[in-house]
């Protein structure tokens, strides 16, 4: 079956915009039917959990589709300081708290770049395309929701 849009009048950005898109509902997705505790462990020590995942592709989207295009920091964006914090899980995470904060985050972006087009330059963190944004977020998302698959395979075979 081809999922791919063959509308001419389908532009660059719809299409960037789609994918997106596609990719949130994956990532929103790879948690439903899990327990907090099927969402939060962990394959192995030191690495992410599913839910830590999903909250780092929150990060990814505020810090990519909203500081770089607003130059607020991204404390005030509600977002870890460090990449690193990003993976991790606060205890008072929960699946429905992750995934209203990343609705939230989704929102944001929407707004932060209606308006704008691909070849525009933002300078809110540091001169960048708005083609440079998508292209980034993109290529985070997927591999972001590659790694959710392979992590949701080893959640449904552990004991909830």
């Amino acid at each position: 079956m081809n999922h791919h849009h063959t509308d001419s009048a389908f532009t660059p950005r719809e299409d960037f915009d789609a994918r997106i898109e596609q990719y949130r509902r994956l990532i929103l997705t790879s948690l439903d039917g899990l327990s907090d505790r099927q969402a939060r462990a962990t394959p192995a020590p030191g690495r992410p959990s599913l839910l830590g995942v999903v909250r780092h592709t929150a990060y990814v989207e505020g810090v990519w589709f909203g500081e770089a295009i607003t130059g607020r920091p991204r404390a005030e964006l509600g977002l870890p300081v460090a990449t690193a914090n990003s993976w991790k899980t606060r205890k008072a995470d929960s699946i429905l708290s992750v995934t209203e904060h990343c609705r939230q985050i989704h929102e944001h972006s929407r707004e932060n770049l209606a308006g704008l087009d691909l070849a525009d330059v933002v300078t809110g963190r540091s001169p960048r395309s708005i083609l440079s944004l998508y292209t980034h977020v993109l290529s985070e998302l997927a591999w972001n929701t590659g790694q959710l698959d392979i992590l949701r395979s080893l959640a449904v075979t552990s004991p909830a």
